[in-house]
């Protein structure tokens, strides 16, 4: 995991608990992980540089 100071990239789920069972959670998990590694594969930002 890649861990950047300050923190550039964040990712968020919200779901109703009653709807987060089985497949459902399976498919948001599995969503989340591949952002994240395709976030985690991008070249860090430097500090100050623009977006």
């Amino acid at each position: 995991m890649r861990y950047d100071a300050p923190a550039v990239d964040a990712i968020s789920r919200s779901v109703p608990v009653a709807r987060l069972s089985g497949e459902p959670e399976q498919r948001a998990v599995a969503v989340m992980r591949d952002v994240q590694t395709k976030i985690e594969a991008l070249p860090s930002p430097r500090s100050g540089a623009p977006d």
